[in-house]
């Protein structure tokens, strides 16, 4: 396995490319290519140098060349991959990772690409022959096993020639090479590619996307052409004559619609993990709380049309209602609707089967003609047909799950599972459906879909996926990424894809996108307020306040905006400010207690205790007895010097089940400022056997109150004297 040492140094070489520093790039190439055997990268690296070195000779020499910068582009481009080779070929000496394994594999087996695709054709045609006769099963197995070493191949063959890209480029224009085979050489040329960044592997993507006429194929090739912009964006934006290529894109309107859904699909990725949390950790176990009561429910009911009523039952919305379930399970429904992956722990559980273990099958479309479907008996095969039906539902990934869990089910079981399954998939498809008129690419987009749920599944389920460049491990920034931006550079992406993340709470993601769209657009207080929200919850409150009072300016009367800057204010200690806001916010509403409550203690911290007394009294009055409206009152009474008062209500604190070691050393101060001595004392004793009272606390506590006691006319070595006292008696 490479060292750390050759890591850094290839990194090193990359950041010297990157800033266009050939001279030392060469010397550092040739110092690594010193340890190791290998003529051909020896001959390149000379080859380039020369070159290299001819441009520089010409430039002195007053010659105008017009396509220096193309050409410095490629040599670049072409260190990197010698810098790229160099590092690929120490790893795979004894790395045990997956992709050195398959690739020391093939270097033993000697085997070529026009092999591969020799044995796979000439499998899957027998496989055809023998499709329904006795002994078809094995004959089906080599077909898919010639099938994944192609993809073994081809994810592992990084620095062919270019006469094996063109053979691939051919096999997918044949009419006569299956779907699958052609899926399966896109996923490998992605897996490879965001593995080791592959030039020639890119336009052979690009070649095939300008070509096919195939609108579910198309789709895949340009998941893949994204996701490997998106992973190596500085790559790509050096490479001038690839720029040049991918610049065509731009006058195409197909392309840009296809584009837009591609990406609007790996952003919809980032919901996936909330929408299993929230699944897991808060829908799941709130249904196994209602358990008990629903069968209890259920069990009286015995003919079949007790149990269709319960679907129209109000009860059961009352039931579904508590704990909030009802409105999870709606907001689920929504993102489900909105493209949103809710299959994705469903099925997680059902990634264990030994077929998962082979990385091609992750990428597999679903065949009910695979070798691992045609094992299975007659009854489950049967059964098959439904997910046949469940286009644009299910993800061929999870189609397999699906499949092969039927297969260690009891036939009941097994019956139960996919009639459950067809019913709840019934109105998903319905709904899929009104979707899909409403597209003018239903075929692609569909495709585009369900290919990222299979391709996250794998860089998130996959055993040993930690070996891997996850494209989905961090927000993807559309709108830097080389051509990508360009071709979407209009206002309708920026709403999409900002309206998505701020409904979603992505608020770091949301923000630069609302920038770009207000320093393009006219004044928009809505806007402003997004922003100001934005940066409100990343914790930037000046920025907050500052987006808040320019939505103002043009919303003045707005109740959210008041709410909104009171707290800001009052975040940052601004007391006053805060107040005038809570103020004014309480003008239109002034039964609300939690406003009359802020409103209070902004006061209380802004020094003015006449007018926060008025507030607390006024939420007392709403909201009777609340432990907090006690509290503020009894604190207030006290700073105002009515020890009677702040007595009274401080026993009343002290009497409830959630007092704390607070209340019972505030209302120690209390006795004490009112001149007895002993109760004041007998209460900080008893504050230290509270639940979570303890002597260090409490003397913490007598210290921070130590200036509100010496303005009350105490003296700080009398105070001493009584912690003291407190933990005498405490240790007595």
């Amino acid at each position: 396995m490479a060292s750390d040492k050759t890591a850094s140094l290839h990194e090193k070489i990359d950041h010297l490319l990157d800033t266009s520093n050939l001279h030392e790039t060469f010397k550092l190439l040739r110092r690594q290519l010193s340890t190791q055997n290998n003529p051909l990268l020896q001959d390149k690296l000379n080859t380039l140098e020369e070159t290299y070195k001819y441009m520089i000779h010409y430039m002195v020499e007053g010659y105008n060349d017009i396509g220096r910068d193309a050409m410095i582009s490629d040599i670049i481009e072409q260190l990197h991959m010698v810098n790229d080779s160099i590092e690929r070929n120490k790893t795979m000496i004894d790395s045990p990772n997956v992709y050195s394994a398959t690739r020391r594999f093939e270097n033993l087996r000697k085997s070529t690409l026009n092999q591969h695709l020799e044995d796979y054709r000439a499998a899957h045609s027998k496989a055809l022959l023998a499709a329904g006769t006795e002994g078809s099963l094995s004959i089906i197995k080599d077909a898919d096993t010639a099938l994944s070493s192609l993809f073994s191949y081809i994810w592992t063959m990084y620095g062919s020639s270019a006469e094996e890209y063109k053979q691939l480029k051919n096999a997918i224009s044949s009419p006569d090479f299956p779907f699958e085979a052609k899926s399966q050489i896109i996923s490998a040329l992605l897996l490879g590619n965001l593995t080791y960044y592959d030039r020639n592997a890119l336009l052979t993507l690009i070649d095939i996307y300008d070509t096919d006429a195939d609108e579910r194929l198309t789709a895949r090739v340009l998941v893949a052409i994204t996701l490997i912009i998106a992973a190596h964006p500085n790559r790509v934006k050096q490479d001038k004559k690839l720029n040049a290529r991918l610049t065509l894109w731009k006058d195409s309107i197909i392309t840009y619609r296809r584009l837009r859904e591609v990406i609007m699909n790996v952003i919809r990725s980032r919901d996936t993990q909330r929408i299993s949390s929230k699944m897991q950790n808060e829908v799941l176990p709130e249904l196994m709380k209602l358990r008990p009561e629903m069968l209890s429910r259920l069990k009286d009911i015995t003919s079949e049309a007790d149990l269709e009523m319960l679907d129209v039952n109000p009860e059961w919305e009352e039931l579904l209602s508590r704990n909030g379930l009802g409105d999870k399970l709606k907001e689920l429904t929504e993102m489900q609707m909105d493209g949103g992956d809710v299959m994705m722990m469903a099925f997680s559980n059902l990634k264990g089967y030994p077929f998962f273990n082979t990385v091609s099958n992750w990428f597999l479309p679903f065949s009910i003609s695979h070798s691992e479907i045609q094992s299975l008996n007659a009854d489950i095969l049967e059964g098959m047909s439904l997910l046949l039906e469940m286009q644009g539902v299910i993800c061929d990934s999870d189609k397999y799950s699906f499949a092969l869990s039927l297969a260690t089910m009891p036939e009941a079981q097994r019956k139960m599972m996919t009639g459950k399954m067809g019913e709840q998939m019934a109105q998903l498809k319905e709904a899929l459906a009104d979707k899909r008129l409403k597209s003018s690419l239903p075929v692609f987009d569909a495709e585009v879909t369900l290919y990222m749920r299979d391709i996250y599944r794998f860089f998130k389920l996959y055993p040993k996926r930690n070996e891997f460049y996850d494209p989905f491990a961090k927000p993807l920034d559309f709108m830097n990424l080389p051509i990508v931006a360009e071709v979407l550079d209009d206002e309708e992406i920026l709403n999409l894809v900002g309206e998505f993340y701020f409904k979603r709470g992505y608020y770091a993601e949301a923000l630069p996108i609302l920038l770009r769209q207000d320093s393009a657009m006219g004044a928009d207080p809505l806007r402003w307020e997004k922003i100001g929200y934005c940066y409100n919850s990343l914790q930037n409150i000046e920025q907050a306040i500052t987006w808040y009072k320019k939505a103002e300016l043009l919303n003045p009367d707005s109740q959210w905006l008041v709410k909104k800057l009171a707290l800001c204010n009052r975040l940052l200690n601004r007391f006053d400010e805060a107040s005038e806001y809570y103020t004014k916010a309480l003008i239109s509403t002034p039964d609300n207690y939690s406003l009359q409550m802020s409103a209070g203690n902004c006061l209380l911290e802004a020094g003015n205790l006449k007018e926060a007394m008025s507030h607390f009294y006024h939420a007392d009055y709403l909201k009777p007895g609340k432990p907090a409206t006690l509290r503020a009152i009894a604190w207030g009474e006290l700073l105002n010097g009515n020890m009677e008062k702040s007595i009274s209500y401080y026993d009343r604190i002290t009497l409830l089940p959630e007092a704390t070691q607070a209340d019972f050393i505030n209302l120690g101060h209390a006795y004490y400022l009112s001149g007895n001595i002993k109760k004041g004392v007998e209460n900080y004793t008893k504050s230290i056997t509270r639940p979570g009272g303890n002597i260090e606390t409490f003397e913490k506590e007598m210290l921070g109150d130590m200036d509100m006691l010496e303005k009350s006319g105490k003296q700080p070595a009398e105070i001493r004297l009584l912690i003291d006292k407190v933990k005498y008696d405490a240790n007595s």
